[in-house]
């Protein structure tokens, strides 16, 4: 018994509940998201992967979830990831987290990288360089004790589970957004165009984009999926 469909519409729905408005901040980190169940999960599974796309400097995230089983779909979870940085006097690391709680159904997503990299980015104000991680690694952990359903008719019941996160900065795209959108919503709207032109449909419950997908760079031009090549894509578009 699995709860794909609606695990997913639980975080979809609980991440949407923390939506805040984006910054000011020109500076877009577009994170690949790769997410690997762990063998002793019961009753669980997931998005297979995702795109984060952040605030430089921190604040409300996006998180744009795929799928390719049954069909190739996204859900975007708009604001619903907190991207932050954690420090102390021995360590620097990003990090982001996203909670999702749903009647009996709760999931924790936490990813933490050591700033290791000096970024050149160009933006509409110039140019800037950013101190990033490369890599994110975490966990997902979700639980449901199902009392509220009862037994499957295979008298399976209850959901405990867990992934491992693994993210990479995609520095293409990373590039492209911050280059050519000052709105996080436009910078959304770019990845999800470029899924959509790789056959990638809205999920149900997926959160309704403010602009126009196919003619959203500030110019008006159409986008170039071929700025997206499927072959640096593990498992997503």
């Amino acid at each position: 018994m699995f709860f794909q469909r609606p695990f997913r519409k639980m975080l979809l729905l609980a991440c949407l509940c923390l939506s805040v408005a984006s910054s000011g901040h020109a500076q877009w980190l577009v994170y690949e998201l790769v997410f690997s169940p762990e063998a002793d999960s019961v009753n669980f599974s997931s998005y297979r992967s995702a795109y984060l796309v952040a605030p430089a400097r921190g604040g409300a995230a996006t998180l744009i979830l795929t799928t390719d089983e049954g069909g190739r779909s996204y859900a975007v979870a708009d604001g619903g990831a907190k991207f932050f940085l954690a420090a102390n006097a021995e360590q620097r690391k990003t990090a982001f987290s996203a909670l999702a709680i749903t009647g009996n159904s709760q999931a924790l997503y936490t990813a933490a990288g050591d700033l290791n990299r000096s970024l050149l980015l160009d933006t509409p104000e110039g140019q800037t360089v950013l101190r990033v991680a490369e890599r994110l690694q975490g966990r997902l952990m979700a639980a449901d004790d199902e009392s509220d359903k009862g037994p499957a008719a295979d008298g399976s019941i209850g959901m405990i589970g867990s992934a491992t996160i693994t993210g990479t900065l995609r520095e293409d795209l990373t590039t492209l957004v911050t280059r050519h959108f000052t709105g996080q919503n436009l910078a959304v709207a770019y990845v999800v165009e470029l899924l959509e032109k790789y056959g990638y449909s809205p999920d149900s419950g997926s959160a309704p984009l403010k602009n126009d997908v196919e003619t959203i760079r500030e110019d008006g031009s159409v986008l170039d999926p071929s700025l997206f090549p499927a072959e640096t894509r593990p498992a997503a578009p």
